[in-house]
């Protein structure tokens, strides 16, 4: 009979082989076949005695996997250049269940590889071979291939007129992306998903497709990108990734199809295993809060903006902030960066006028609407983006503020209940404790956002304030006061989240993978809770899986956004209903939210 490999969905009939293997004739077992250049199956590798494997969803080079071989005379497994095991050779590997009932195994496919090591480790005393393996960003990061030669590159912003200066041509991330995959890695197979300016993705604006309509540049490479000699095609893709937070790239398991997507936050997953399931092939369990990594607070200090035409010399009248530049061209021009000092508070509704070219309307880079009055204060510095928008079928010139010249950014991890507490500034002002003024204030900081997660037990309310400062290297890359904001969010999200953690050994189950979500109760608490695997280790000498997860706490504000505060249960959707305890649903339906 034909062993079975299985599809990419896990079903009912995969998890009763894993309760099967306590009772089944045969083990689990491995399956490595061997690849030459072309991706074609040249052998299969004999003989494995014992092996592991891990996947982690923090790494660049994310499954990684080693394996014992003892060869025989027959087997073609010696490290010569016409064996299997070579440096031109690639391997698949897969992890077979036996089923009682066909008789058959059904293997899970565990991604394909390439040796590292020089290919492995003869031991000639217990005749044994000892392979290293690695996934194939290994052929990007100079491990194997992927380190380019003595030129430097450069991938510009965009194209222009080389005699008017007018930019004919914005080059956008992915397709910077995909031409470094294909004419420098080699990479044909691949699934690139948009990148670009967060209020333009799905997953976080509700009206993504309007604000891509009227913001032609957000998926745009924002400035220029230059890589010296000798660099790694990986350095190119990380480079372009790390432009916008909360993106990942990988090879996956089952195609090896390299992928390019924002990380997956499990909002709106259903459980991939719940915790019947994992009591009945639970080894062991080992709970760790990493205490001296948790944070709260994440504030981050961005790019120094780097201005094209900057003045002292502005007046505000009529609503309207008014300068005069030297030098300044006939027009306003798309992506021009314009620095002034403002001499007064504005009202709702500002508006920008310089050199007398026409009063434009400024707008707010983080929330795309027009400017709340009194964003701007006297005697700061601020900067101001000019971008031709298309609103309407019609272009439209706007000034985005981009914030004071240095990009700084705060969020705070918060309960969202009121303190109730004042306290007192060293100008005297006094403001409520843990309020987005009292932040505002005494970190001296006008981008301020609270998360709002009201079970987590690392809050400011709970812990007091811990701060984590990012400044410098990567973050010299962030823009604007709104990029700032959203990478202090993420990094706010990994301190107060990755830290919590559970590890727990249990039979093997081929067919886990990170960014999956399990509920799962642990042996010290009272209820489940829901938790996002972020790591897997499988033994394959025990035939055991370890999991390391940390605990899900979903946001808050994502059930307001989604419902409202005053409405029955009723009108809620399961998938919404599933990420709160029931403490908090009752919160919301008697409008007591925060």
């Amino acid at each position: 009979m034909v062993d079975e490999i299985m599809a990419a969905m896990v079903t009912q009939e995969d998890l009763m082989l894993v309760l099967q293997q306590s009772v089944a004739p045969q083990s689990p077992k491995l399956r490595i076949e061997v690849l030459d250049q072309k991706q074609k199956i040249i052998g299969i590798l004999s003989g494995v005695v014992s092996g592991s494997m891990s996947i982690s969803g923090e790494s660049d080079v994310r499954r990684t996997a080693d394996f014992v071989l003892q060869p025989t005379l027959t087997d073609n497994i010696k490290l010569t250049e016409n064996s299997l095991l070579w440096l031109n050779k690639d391997i698949r590997i897969f992890a077979g269940l036996y089923n009682i009932r066909t008789r058959e195994y059904r293997y899970y496919p565990l991604g394909a590889y390439v040796y590292t090591d020089t290919s492995g480790t003869y031991d000639a005393s217990s005749n044994s071979l000892t392979v290293h393996c690695a996934d194939f960003m290994k052929k990007l990061d100079g491990t194997k291939n992927g380190q380019l030669g003595p030129l430097a590159i450069t991938f510009p912003a965009y194209r222009e007129d080389e005699q008017t200066g007018e930019v004919l041509e914005y080059y956008t991330i992915r397709s910077a992306v995909i031409e470094t995959l294909e004419r420098l890695g080699h990479i044909t197979n691949h699934r690139i998903n948009d990148m670009g300016e967060y209020k333009a993705m799905p997953e976080y604006n509700e009206h993504w497709k309007q604000y891509r309509e009227e913001n032609a540049t957000w998926n745009t490479i924002p400035y220029d990108q230059e890589f010296s000699a000798g660099c790694s095609v990986l350095s190119i893709l990380t480079t372009f990734r790390d432009l916008y937070p909360n993106y990942e790239m990988f090879f996956d398991m089952e195609a090896n199809t390299f992928t390019c997507q924002l990380k997956p936050m499990c909002y709106e997953d259903d459980v991939f295993l719940d915790h019947d399931f994992i009591q009945r092939v639970l080894i062991s369990e080992s709970t760790s809060v990493d205490l001296a990594s948790v944070r709260n607070i994440c504030e981050v200090w961005g790019k120094v903006i780097e201005t094209d035409f900057y003045s002292d010399a502005c007046s505000y009248a009529g609503n309207t902030y008014t300068s005069s530049i030297s030098g300044y061209e006939e027009a306003y021009y798309n992506g021009d960066v314009i620095a002034l000092r403002i001499p007064a508070y504005n009202l709702e509704n500002a508006k920008l006028n310089i050199n007398g070219l026409g009063a434009i309307r400024i707008y707010s880079e983080a929330a795309g609407k027009p400017l709340e009055a009194y964003t701007l204060k006297p005697g700061q510095v601020y900067a101001f983006q000019i971008k031709k928008q298309r609103v309407e079928g019609r272009d439209q010139i706007r000034a985005y503020l981009l914030g004071q010249w240095q990009i700084h950014a705060l969020n705070v991890l918060t309960n969202g209940r009121k303190s109730g507490q004042l306290v007192t500034s060293p100008n005297g002002q006094s403001f409520e404790l843990y309020s987005k003024e009292y932040f505002q204030n005494f970190y001296n900081c006008e981008r301020v956002d609270l998360t709002i997660v009201p079970g987590s037990p690392y809050t400011v309310e709970r812990l007091g304030e811990i701060p984590d400062i990012k400044v410098g290297g990567e973050y010299e890359n962030i823009t604007s006061d709104d990029l700032a904001a959203d990478r202090a969010k993420w990094e706010n999200w990994k301190n107060s989240r990755l830290t919590d953690q559970i590890t727990i050994t249990t039979a093997l189950l081929p067919f886990l993978d990170v960014n999956k979500k399990v509920s799962y109760q642990r042996s010290d608490a009272d209820q489940e809770y829901q938790y996002i695997i972020t790591s897997v280790s499988h033994d394959f000498s025990a035939y055991t899986s370890t999991i390391t997860m940390y605990r899900f706490y979903p946001l808050y504000e994502t059930l307001l956004k989604e419902a409202g505060t005053h409405k029955t249960l009723g009108e809620y959707s399961h998938g919404v209903l599933g990420k709160y305890t029931h403490e908090e649903l009752a919160g919301v339906v008697s409008g007591d939210v925060l």
